[in-house]
């Protein structure tokens, strides 16, 4: 499998990594998550500029129909600036939903105005009719227009213009939500096996989408704490030198590659028969490295990884919550697991690795 960049994506990920470099500063992110959502996510303007917001919309509907590989890259690239905006969640996963919805006035809408970036639309998994108002709760659903949610077979858009809403932070510094919105803003977009099947892709793309941002802001953290081995000093000398720690560091470092390695493989193969294996063991083996990469940054650095002035506590807080996010690991290893014993995974040497690699990690 060839895993070079081409020249497009080289240049896409050139300029999200200096997007980042220019506008996600520590300081500047800290106050962004210190402060209530607003109306607007800063930096959404940029993304539409230079298209990410379109990026996997079709080119007949406004956007670059680019494979979800491109998508992938540049989550992981925004996902080392400590990413506080609804990329994966309306570029990436919602876009996945409408698509493989049947092509109607308000789908077909809903896609060209994510990809001209003026409007927003995030998945829900919580969701429920209280007292004839639809009430669904969800990742960014402050700055959302409309909330995609599966309710009684159906695939539902609920737009929130005249809803009531109610948003805050997170732990980790994203923003969270809970809107009201009336039957009379609420659109079928797709029904029955139609529905489940856009929900599902929907599900796999967001997995993938947050894998990637987990992998970009685990190499952030990586570097910070390279840095810091290289300039703290103890007897006279970097404590990057002593022989235990940087063995600790080689140790992460491998499986960070291991887990960016499977996230490739599976943008790739998603929507194959063998892709959803492949998510799974890259699922699997990105929690086994977010947790230890997590851990070891915030050991490494001693009291000051804990504190608020530094950029590891708040980076570090958002890698637990991708893990949150993603899923439950041993579900996925367990559906591995099955795959192999029936002889699925024996049909391709990529899949024996992965496979391998998901159920010998630790």
């Amino acid at each position: 499998m060839n895993l070079d960049l081409t020249d497009e994506q080289s240049m896409l990920v050139a300029s999200c990594d200096k997007l980042v470099k220019n506008r996600c500063t520590f300081d500047a992110r800290r106050e962004q998550a210190r402060q209530l959502p607003q109306a607007w996510p800063k930096l959404w303007a940029d993304f539409a500029e230079l298209g990410l917001t379109g990026l996997a919309v079709p080119e007949s509907l406004g956007g670059s129909g680019r494979p979800l590989i491109d998508g992938a890259l540049v989550a992981q690239s925004l996902g080392r600036g400590w990413l506080l905006e609804p990329f994966v969640d309306c570029a990436l996963a919602a876009v996945a939903m409408l698509a493989r919805c049947p092509a109607d006035a308000t789908r077909d809408t809903a896609l060209r105005s994510i990809a001209s970036g003026h409007k927003i639309m995030v998945p829900s998994r919580r969701a429920s009719w209280r007292e004839e108002t639809l009430v669904v709760e969800a990742h960014h659903a402050c700055y959302a227009d409309g909330v995609l949610t599966l309710l009684d077979d159906r695939l539902l858009l609920a737009l929130t213009a005249g809803g009531r809403k109610v948003f805050w932070r997170q732990f980790d510094g994203t923003a969270g939500g809970r809107v009201r919105v009336p039957p009379s803003a609420v659109f079928k977009l797709a029904e029955g096996e139609a529905a489940h099947s856009a929900w599902r892709i929907g599900d796999q793309v967001a997995r993938l989408g947050r894998i990637a941002e987990g992998v970009g802001l685990a190499r952030s953290i990586l570097d910070i704490t390279a840095d810091y081995l290289r300039t703290r000093k103890q007897f006279g000398q970097p404590i990057g030198r002593f022989q235990t720690l940087a063995h600790r560091m080689a140790d992460c470092l491998i499986a960070h590659e291991q887990a960016g390695s499977l996230l490739l493989a599976a943008a790739i193969r998603l929507g194959s028969p063998d892709g959803t294996r492949t998510l799974d063991a890259a699922q699997v083996l990105a929690h086994r490295a977010f947790r230890r990469i997590g851990q070891e940054a915030v050991q490494l650095h001693g009291g000051i990884g804990m504190t608020d002035e530094y950029q590891i506590s708040h980076c570090v807080k958002r890698l637990l919550a991708i893990e949150l996010e993603l899923g439950d690991a041993d579900m996925a290893l367990r559906r591995l697991a099955a795959a192999r014993s029936r002889g699925e995974a024996e049909a391709d040497p990529l899949e024996r690795i992965t496979t391998t690699m998901a159920a010998a990690s630790g």
